[in-house]
């Protein structure tokens, strides 16, 4: 099979979309299927694939201060390397979906589209247009202008799609929402490996200056609206009160290598958030081996079972995310019991699994 992977962004760029195409690309070529990947790019593009080290071609379409400029050149790129595909693969409804599903009706060519969130509701969210979570947002009479617009494009791109592909059962609902017919929508939950650090906790702790007697709680995450860090830090200093020994340390901005450090050092993980479609995190977490509270919102549940391998609570709950601390400090038997049961559920996101899922959905558009 022939695929043109259209993604945003692409290594050496960072970010979730590029590190899924590569890995996606790789794994494709590597299981006998021709592999090409399109994608925008910054001071990169004139780089050669070769000095990137590669193994399959990838078209940079340099970004410009004006979007439909390089919108055009994507669509352009598309159209011509997509007439050479069995199938189109898009990793956004819009920046590279809008272009692929445009280029793929002129080829007659079916194509599919990953979605990994509302985009409309995070430039609402972004822009101050809206104070609303994502669910409370679908269901909204009427959006500002811009707004609507992008809504209407990731609509059209999702319907238009032989199939999409969602990380969670979450975002499935989300997505059927929208009007994409239920069997048109699959869930495939992304491949996720734990990180592994050549040292102990206690290594960790000492690189980082952790004292023993210090429990250490993490939270990480963009600094957005829905990322409830106000709230915790509030909740962390009014148990610090009762527990001197509790210290909080949240992760905005930190490098990988210092991200996971500080997981690594970790008493407990706790993410306070209105939303996530999947979490990454939760399951790198789990896979390290930390206990973790997090809200009972969207994709969480697909991860998290209450009282099982981790406590859920609702969000910005200010009482009960208190408690909820305060039972895995006092329990540190509970808190060992929440990380064994935690690896039951890791299977669920092997790269083995993702791929071979990923795969029966294309085969489906093009056979």
């Amino acid at each position: 099979m022939k695929v043109l992977i259209c993604t945003g962004i692409f290594p050496p760029e960072i970010g979730g979309p590029a590190t899924y195409s590569r890995i996606l690309a790789s794994e494709l070529k590597k299981r006998g299927h021709n592999v090409r990947v399109i994608t925008y790019s910054g001071g990169e593009s004139g780089i050669k694939n070769y000095e990137l080290g590669e193994e399959f071609p990838v078209i940079r379409i340099p970004r410009s201060k004006f979007k439909l400029l390089h919108y055009w050149r994507y669509f352009c790129a598309v159209k011509r390397y997509g007439g050479q595909a069995d199938l189109l693969y898009a990793q956004d409804p819009v920046s590279a979906g809008y272009p692929t599903y445009l280029a793929a009706k002129i080829l007659r060519k079916p194509f599919a589209v990953k979605i990994t969130g509302d985009y409309s509701w995070e430039q609402a969210m972004g822009r101050g247009l809206t104070d609303k979570l994502i669910d409370e947002f679908q269901t909204q009479p009427q959006y500002p202008k811009r707004i609507k617009q992008m809504r209407g494009v990731q609509i059209r791109v999702a319907k238009g799609a032989a199939r999409v592909i969602v990380p969670s059962r979450y975002l499935k609902k989300i997505v059927t929402g929208w009007g994409v017919k239920e069997k048109q929508t699959t869930v495939v939950y992304n491949s996720i490996e734990p990180p592994r650090l050549p040292l102990s906790k206690a290594e960790a702790r000492k690189d980082l200056n952790i004292s023993e007697r210090t429990f250490l709680i993490v939270s990480s995450g963009r600094k957005v609206k829905w990322k409830g860090f106000e709230l915790l830090e509030k909740v962390v200093a009014d148990l610090g009160k009762r527990h001197p020994n509790l210290e909080l340390k949240i992760l905005s901005a930190a490098p990988r290598a210092v991200l996971y450090k500080y997981f690594w050092a970790a008493d407990l993980y706790v993410l306070n958030t209105g939303y996530e479609g999947l979490s990454n995190t939760l399951v790198e977490v789990l896979g390290i081996g930390v206990p973790i509270i997090t809200t009972n919102v969207c994709g969480n549940p697909e991860i998290i079972s209450n009282d099982f391998n981790g406590l859920l609570v609702d969000y910005n709950d200010a009482s009960g995310l208190k408690a909820a601390i305060e039972k895995v400090y006092d329990n540190p038997e509970l808190g060992r019991r929440y990380v064994e049961n935690g690896k039951r559920i890791l299977a669920n996101f092997s790269l083995d699994r993702m791929i071979g899922q990923t795969l029966e959905v294309l085969q489906a558009c093009v056979f």
